[in-house]
């Protein structure tokens, strides 16, 4: 009788794992934010082409919160 364990296969140093590639740096986002910091998430959004979830998750892990409409750390 045959493993099924024989046919598979262990070796996971070539995959790739985790979070999907970013769609844009977020150099591209401080850039924005550190020309104007009182820009809206949808004035970002427009500006980055992308979609306002991901400019809103991109800014929390960057740790900006929105204080007195303006993005601080």
């Amino acid at each position: 009788m045959i493993s099924a364990f024989q046919n598979w296969r262990f070796d996971i140093a070539d995959k790739e794992h985790g979070k999907p590639p970013k769609k844009y740096e977020d150099v591209e986002l401080q850039a924005l934010l550190d020309e104007d910091d009182s820009q809206t998430q949808k004035q970002l959004t427009e500006q980055l082409s992308i979609n306002q979830q991901v400019v809103s998750n991109r800014l929390r892990e960057m740790g900006k919160i929105q204080k007195v409409d303006r993005w601080v750390n």
